[in-house]
């Protein structure tokens, strides 16, 4: 764009914050497919207008030792989390 590049920022990974990609099998990535730990979906609902995904899901993901909760579309989407209180893997 106007003669520059850009690529994704790949992942963020803080002891307050985890940005990832959900990935198969229960791993997490980061934008280029690279593992950073893993995940399980404790619950899934239809968001029939929702124009990204058609459906929402509560995810828990373990990065470094720390356990996340947060939601995401789905395989492949986007996974935004905070640190669960008290709780580490």
């Amino acid at each position: 764009h106007n003669g520059r590049s850009f690529t994704a920022g790949g992942a963020y990974v803080a002891p307050e914050l985890c940005i990832a990609y959900l990935g198969a099998d229960g791993i997490l990535n980061d934008w280029h497919g690279h593992p950073l730990g893993t995940y399980r979906i404790a619950s899934t609902w239809r968001t029939p207008r929702n124009h990204l995904s058609s459906i929402m899901q509560q995810v828990y993901a373990t990065v470094n030792g720390i356990t996340y909760t947060g939601r995401s579309g789905g395989r492949g989407m986007l996974f935004r989390g905070r640190p669960v209180k008290g709780r580490s893997s």
